[in-house]
């Protein structure tokens, strides 16, 4: 990569995230029937159905900074419908900073590292939840109580959080997240030209 992101690869950024948004929303809904465990893992499941954004944003964008401001925009938007919480924001944006690290520092990086990317992206995500339950259950628990959470929800929410299912819903994720990915760049390959030669970026 030799540019710095410019205004219109922001509004790139900024369009691709209202559009990643509503696949945020789809997958919350879908993952209802799954209960608390649903939740833990609903990142993963946005992944999935998104990856083919992620990837066509390493196309067309592939600056660094990408992951991060799609972050950055996602973590705004829900903190200001009531959403946001410190720890959460904090490990979503330092594994974007990560996914940049891995896949934004050239224009058309390999597959697999934007797909490693968006694991460690979605694992930050998911550890907004897990991280908690984790090291500071308690004050977790009555945080989200005193927001309007029942008792009996958020500890369902830490059962499936803590220890040993913590670690597979962060497994979860980062399996469905690359699936993500490669399945967008199945769906997007033939309208990218992937695998054919392109002239170099201005």
């Amino acid at each position: 990569m030799k540019n710095g992101l410019k205004i219109k690869d922001v509004v790139m950024i900024a369009l691709l995230t209202a559009l990643y948004l509503v696949f945020y929303m789809v997958s919350m809904a879908g993952v209802t029937a799954l209960g608390a465990f649903g939740h833990a893992v609903s990142p993963g499941l946005c992944a999935l159905i998104a990856g083919s954004i992620l990837f066509f944003m390493t196309r067309k964008v592939g600056k660094f900074g990408q992951f991060t401001i799609l972050t950055a925009i996602s973590l705004l938007l829900f903190t200001m419908m009531g959403a946001g919480y410190l720890p959460w924001i904090i490990t979503s944006m330092v594994s974007a900073v990560i996914a940049d690290l891995i896949a934004s520092r050239e224009s058309r990086p390999p597959v697999w590292k934007v797909a490693l990317a968006s694991g460690i992206m979605h694992i930050g995500q998911a550890w907004g939840s897990i991280v908690p339950s984790w090291f500071f259950v308690e004050s977790y628990r009555e945080n989200w109580i005193a927001r309007g959470q029942t008792p009996e929800a958020m500890d369902e929410m830490i059962r499936y959080t803590q220890g040993a299912m913590g670690v597979l819903a962060t497994a979860v994720v980062f399996v469905l997240a690359i699936a993500g990915v490669y399945l967008g760049y199945v769906i997007l390959k033939k309208h990218l030209k992937e695998g054919q030669a392109r002239p170099a970026r201005a």
